[in-house]
């Protein structure tokens, strides 16, 4: 298996590593109402948040029987970009982004540069788009969705992001509001993007490259609204440069 599509999804995968993992800095105490009222309640002032910083949170990444353990800086602007930086015993082995069309990654130990396009013929060409990598990362973005939230008066509130061939639900503990589940499938090309609680952590799946993985992922340190420069442009005569379509 070539080293982006593990790269590719490995971004795709460590940035959800906040779910019910870390714990939101706006409202750190349990909110005094549960359920949707409780979600509307830890939803005020999310506008004001336009880009979250997410520094030192630990993965680890098994697949092919292999394991490797990473650090890693992730950082969200709202509706905009998403920039992911992993570490592995102090160097840097890839930096990536995703915007609203297209994701970039630049493979630091091949010192190549990846590109791909987010859509094709059935709609997005992976089970998620930049919407719903943002919704996972943070309530803060979930917030202005709150419409398609259906609380059951018992466990849970559950969000529905249906699309036409890819069927999409957000699952929370309509006590403590944390994400229990995720899941994300793209009917047509039979790829999935899920994930579920546990502990202390939180354990996620996916086939949507060309083999099945796993992550674990939990930690980090956050900061709100704070500026953060972004370089994705590297040497073209160190580099080389490929599409992947």
């Amino acid at each position: 298996m070539n080293r982006f599509n593990w790269i590719l999804l490995l971004f795709a995968l460590l940035l959800l590593n906040e779910c019910g993992a870390m714990k939101e800095v706006l409202k750190p105490e349990t909110p005094e109402l549960h359920g949707m009222e409780g979600l509307i309640q830890n939803c005020n002032g999310s506008d004001s948040v336009h880009t979250i910083l997410i520094k030192k949170a630990e993965a680890i990444l098994v697949y092919d029987k292999e394991r490797y353990e990473v650090s890693i800086t992730l950082y969200s602007k709202r509706d905009s970009i998403i920039y992911l930086s992993a570490v592995n015993s102090g160097y840097e082995i890839l930096r990536a982004s995703v915007k609203q069309d297209s994701i970039k990654v630049i493979d630091r130990m091949n010192k190549i540069v990846y590109s791909a396009p987010l859509q094709r013929r059935f709609g997005y060409q992976y089970p998620v788009s930049l919407t719903d990598l943002q919704n996972l990362i943070s309530k803060a973005y979930l917030c202005d969705y709150l419409q398609f939230g259906k609380d059951d008066q018992q466990k849970s509130i559950v969000f529905e992001f249906d699309e036409n061939y890819i069927k999409k639900r957000i699952i929370f503990d309509r006590l403590d509001l944390n994400m229990n589940i995720f899941e994300f499938y793209h009917q047509k090309t039979d790829r999935y993007l899920m994930g579920e609680r546990l502990e202390d952590s939180f354990k996620i799946y996916s086939n949507f490259m060309i083999t099945e993985f796993e992550i674990v992922a939990s930690g980090g340190e956050r900061t709100i609204n704070r500026d953060l420069k972004i370089k994705m442009e590297v040497n073209p005569r160190k580099y080389t440069f490929t599409e992947v379509r």
